[in-house]
């Protein structure tokens, strides 16, 4: 079947310019016939958005109920995190622009030459978690006079990646010393990802989160979790070749009444995605240990538990794998980790292979 193509150039805002593939992708979905739905495909210097042959329709929109449920998301009100108690206006703005000017977006993301507008001077501020390099503070009112020039983007692009980043993003809240909240945010980078399939990761995956001790340790169980969906999803669908190939991750730190970002950084899933497509059962067994070092990691007093297999995850070398497993070792020995949770000889190799 024939099919239509939309067009995401990236600009080099890594994350505004993923949100935005996942706020196309998805409103393209809500906008044509349920039977169809959109893939999202990296290639190069853009994102694709695929689907067969169809016209997007408003009356689509205004009789899909799903469409209004998009916006009554938790994850909005992360989206404009540094909006404080306005951002439930912004939610509105953002629906609105996509609602009625259906049109003139599906026409302007149809052409590969068209760019998003990027200034400090005009159009739509750029929400801080949106992208960590275009976060300036708050935008709501604060007892300071606190002011920087803000990143602005056009009203479409803008609309589009504030829908994506409630869609992709999975922010876990942090309590730190003082009582205040710090944010852990993870993306899934999509290959090539059908929206349906990417909608049942998101159902079953995002809600599985910890205490994490890091950004990274967050960003490195959410791997392994994605990954043992992945492998779910090969092993019950024919002919199934989505893959991921990487997460985009960032903290965002309170300081006072404002949020910064601090580290972050992409994640390679490449090794994890041939661990999954591999066609060996026993890496479902590598992944459910994993996972449950994730659990007894994030316990207090396990915490190097936590690190070594974080570490293990993000730069599987032989090193690392050494680390790891003497900590793991350790753990055995003095009786803290029950049998059902070592290794077997079988899963060891897939362990070991994973690092080479």
């Amino acid at each position: 079947m024939k099919k239509r193509r939309f067009f995401i150039a990236r600009t080099g805002l890594e994350i505004f310019d993923l949100c935005r593939a996942y706020g196309l992708a998805i409103l393209v979905d809500r906008a044509t016939p349920e039977e169809h739905t959109p893939e999202i495909i990296e290639a190069g210097h853009f994102y694709f958005i695929e689907i067969p042959e169809v016209e997007l329709r408003k009356e689509f929109l205004e009789k899909n109920v799903g469409w209004d449920q998009l916006f009554e998301s938790n994850n909005w009100n992360k989206v404009f995190l540094t909006y404080k108690d306005k951002w439930p206006q912004q939610v509105e703005r953002v629906k609105k622009i996509l609602s009625e000017d259906l049109n003139k977006i599906e026409r302007t993301f149809q052409r590969p030459d068209s760019l998003p507008e990027i200034s400090t001077a005009k159009g739509e501020t750029l929400s801080g978690p949106l992208d960590p390099s275009a976060f300036k503070g708050l935008r709501g009112k604060t007892r300071g006079d606190y002011s920087e020039g803000q990143t602005k983007v056009d009203s479409y692009n803008w609309a589009l990646a504030c829908l994506g980043g409630s869609i992709a993003g999975r922010y876990s809240v942090q309590r730190s010393q003082g009582n205040k909240c710090n944010y852990f945010v993870v993306f899934p980078v999509p290959q090539k990802i059908e929206l349906s399939n990417f909608l049942e990761i998101r159902e079953s995956v995002y809600a599985k989160g910890l205490s994490y001790l890091s950004v990274q340790n967050a960003a490195a169980h959410f791997a392994v979790l994605l990954s043992e969906k992945m492998m779910e999803l090969f092993f019950s669908k024919s002919q199934f070749s989505d893959k991921f190939s990487g997460i985009f991750y960032f903290s965002l730190v309170q300081t006072g009444q404002q949020f910064k970002p601090s580290s972050g950084g992409n994640l390679s899933l490449y090794p994890l995605m041939e661990l999954a497509f591999s066609k060996n059962p026993v890496v479902a067994d590598v992944f459910k240990n994993w996972d449950y070092l994730f659990r007894k990691g994030s316990v207090k007093g396990c915490e190097d538990l936590g690190l070594a297999i974080t570490n293990f995850i993000m730069h599987p070398t032989l090193e690392s794998y050494e680390t790891h497993a003497r900590i793991f070792l350790r753990y055995i020995i003095e009786g803290e980790v029950k049998g059902e949770n070592y290794y077997s000889e079988n899963s060891l190799k897939e362990v070991i292979n994973y690092a080479k």
